[in-house]
């Protein structure tokens, strides 16, 4: 995890040296996610709704291009059903749980987030800027909790089942209104497309164990004040 956020510290500095201008501020996101399994074995149960907060920066190549990044905290989760068995699924409160096949977990995770991507701006329209973006996601987590229909309760600690380090790509666009001088409000719609296998949790398959792929997707409403 280390190698990945040393480069995402060298990718920003870089863009920053060449950036002719930076701008940031602060944001609020409600957050709707869900986990999408690439299995026949493991079906979607519910979605999640959270919130993220978090500070966003653009460095400015020009009027219209900049290269957008930041770091943010955001509640992600849902709830998917195993129709297998589960050997050993490891939790904080009790170690090595089996579960049963048709189990529920419902993750409640929380990652800190320092998206990466490019973004295209008109000029100012009225009071209105818009604009596109996109690019990755890397995701690192800062907590994950679980509620199991069987044996563990809930709202357990399930970090272990969790994996430490989590990466998607995002497409999102919005728009920038103008209060006076350099001070503007933000409205943006993002979706995040997970790219990376969210989960560690090992089902027994016909007598083997294995760790299929799950993603985890998101849409938030990020709204925020840029100075």
């Amino acid at each position: 995890m280390k190698k990945y956020a040393i480069g995402i510290l060298m990718a920003v500095f870089s863009v920053s040296v060449m950036a002719q201008g930076v701008t940031g501020g602060l944001f609020f996101s409600p957050i709707i996610s869900w986990m999408k399994p690439d299995s026949k074995n493991i079906t979607k149960a519910g979605t999640r709704i959270g919130f993220g907060f978090g500070v966003p920066v653009d460095f400015n190549f020009s009027k219209n291009f900049a290269f957008s990044t930041g770091i943010s905290y955001n509640n992600l989760g849902g709830s998917l059903k195993y129709a297998d068995s589960i050997s050993n699924f490891n939790t904080v409160d009790t170690i090595f749980t089996r579960l049963n096949p048709n189990t529920v977990v419902k993750y409640k995770t929380s990652f800190i987030e320092i998206p990466l991507s490019f973004k295209g701006k008109t000029n100012e329209i009225g009071y209105i800027t818009y604009f596109l973006k996109g690019g990755i996601s890397p995701q690192f987590r800062f907590k994950a909790k679980g509620d199991i229909t069987v044996n563990s309760g809930d709202n357990v600690d399930i970090k272990d089942e969790v994996r430490s380090f989590n990466m998607g790509y995002h497409i999102g666009g919005g728009i920038e209104y103008s209060l006076g001088g350099s001070t503007k409000l933000l409205v943006e719609a993002v979706f995040t497309n997970g790219l990376t296998n969210f989960t560690k949790v090992e089902t027994i398959v016909k007598g083997t164990l294995k760790n299929e792929k799950t993603i985890m997707n998101s849409i938030s409403l990020k709204l925020g004040i840029l100075f």
